[in-house]
């Protein structure tokens, strides 16, 4: 029970650091950061993707009263400017909605007498634009891709409490990842493309390769673990083709 218990709390462990990376490194982490203009704090998010049916809204927190700036964003080589709205303990600027899958470029510069700061300096931040994901589907989705993950990384470690449950969790695995594959990634993917109630996706659109290769090395790994061909090998490679995998997913 006590090996149990650590076998599991591992694979929480493990799943968490994973995750972790994977965010901060994925290309689509935001911009973020701080500065200081005399003695006052101010503090910026430029967004990668932008998800929904309403114009993306940039924000500036800080305490600094006497600031002026701007947005400046392009879109098919055509440039366009919005001015930065003071707000109460904020600056803001919107950028209208573009449609699903569109991509723009976008900065932001401040303005605090004679300085300026271009945020980010000598480039531009490109954004891409999906549809709106209900709530319920990007919990199914978080359920399934890392509960998948979590059940993949405990498949492994059962090869050391004696192979007793390989298996049992080696069938859960690839269910879990089954059901993502077929229904749960495809609706997201559906509602991203803004295709739901407007228009009948092509199944490229909305399956994802990647997934569809886990699934199959699940399969065959399954197959192999059955037969108690190379037990041990195979649990592990399944848990490396499944970290790699999830590395190379798109996150959004």
């Amino acid at each position: 029970m006590k090996q149990q218990l650590i076998l599991w709390i591992s694979s929480i462990i493990l799943t968490f650091v994973i995750g972790y990376i994977k965010n901060i490194t994925d290309e689509h982490y935001p911009i973020t950061g701080t500065f200081g203009i005399e003695g006052k704090k101010v503090s910026y998010k430029l967004d990668k993707v932008h998800y929904g049916d309403k114009p993306y809204k940039l924000i500036v927190l800080t305490e600094r009263k006497e600031l002026t700036g701007k947005c400046i964003w392009k879109v098919n080589y055509e440039q366009m400017i919005v001015p930065l709205r003071k707000d109460v303990k904020s600056y803001s600027a919107e950028i209208p909605l573009q449609k699903p899958l569109s991509k723009i470029e976008y900065k932001l510069v401040i303005t605090h007498g004679d300085k300026v700061y271009e945020i980010p300096k000598d480039s531009n931040v490109e954004m891409i634009f999906f549809g709106g994901i209900p709530a319920s589907v990007i919990f199914f989705n978080f359920i399934l891709l890392y509960g998948g993950i979590l059940l993949a990384i405990r498949t492994t470690l059962e090869i050391f409490n004696e192979k007793k449950l390989i298996k049992k969790f080696s069938v859960f695995t690839t269910s879990v990842f089954i059901l993502l594959t077929a229904i749960i990634n495809p609706l997201k993917n559906s509602y991203k493309l803004g295709a739901i109630n407007n228009y009948v996706p092509v199944i490229t659109e909305i399956l994802e390769p990647l997934l569809l290769l886990l699934v199959l090395i699940w399969i065959v790994g399954i197959i192999l673990i059955f037969y108690r061909k190379f037990v041990t090998a195979t649990a592990a490679a399944l848990f490396l083709s499944t970290i790699i995998i999830y590395f190379l997913l798109p996150l959004n």
